[in-house]
């Protein structure tokens, strides 16, 4: 197999991030200038971290916004892939991975009230609630002030959030979580009561919500 070189992984993973459909190896391979070993070892790597299906020949992309991720863990340039993603991508993985779980899921939810306030994505199941702001941000735009101040502000839609749930037409539950989503791995886990989760970690952060409530949860009206 050939090395798995950092700048493959990174255009591997643009290639496929500018591509609709299921491309060939073949095809990815001439698009970049690489030889199908080349590629192939890029596209495996990123297999294995489930970010992209290989069968045979045939590459089929499960997630954008977990490709870029896991292109990133890989040693991809997080510029450069980051770049190519948009709020839709995390938006769309964060909805997915909710209703997957069993949730009740609501997208775009509008605050009535001044300021136009908005949360990305809703999901509820039981008595836990979670809300959702999708930070599509770049690894150098995602510094500890810059990620401090949406959690603040987050902390602060979600509050307000909890306040009115009753008279949104959402599920019942009686704790909100609220939760970052972001592309970055080397954040803390919790910043001005919010959660802070890395795309990678979504799954297992929805698995551990009844605990992540008892320590972040906004009381539900």
């Amino acid at each position: 197999m050939a090395s798995l070189k950092p700048t493959f992984i990174t255009q591997v993973a643009e290639a496929l991030l500018l591509t609709s459909g299921c491309p060939s190896v073949r095809s990815v391979a001439e698009t970049l200038g690489l030889s199908e070993v080349q590629a192939r070892a890029s596209l495996e790597a990123l297999a294995l971290a489930n970010a992209i299906e290989l069968k045979d020949d045939i590459v089929c992309v499960r997630s954008r916004a977990e490709l870029a991720a896991a292109a990133i863990r890989l040693g991809g340039d997080p510029e450069r892939v980051s770049r190519r993603l948009d709020w839709r991508d995390f938006e769309a993985l964060v909805a997915s991975a909710l209703q997957e779980a069993g949730f009740s899921v609501s997208r775009s939810v509008r605050l009535p009230g001044r300021g136009g306030l908005e949360v990305d994505v809703v999901g509820a199941l039981g008595r836990v609630a979670v809300a959702v702001d999708c930070k599509r941000w770049s690894y150098r735009s995602s510094s500890p002030s810059r990620i401090g101040e949406a959690a603040r502000r987050h902390r602060l839609r979600s509050q307000r959030l909890a306040s009115i749930w009753g008279s949104l037409g959402l599920p019942r539950a009686s704790v909100l979580v609220p939760a970052l989503v972001v592309l970055r791995e080397d954040l803390p886990r919790f910043v001005e009561g919010v959660a802070v989760v890395p795309v990678l970690a979504l799954r297992g952060f929805i698995e551990d919500l009844e605990a992540v409530a008892d320590e972040v949860g906004i009381r539900v009206a």
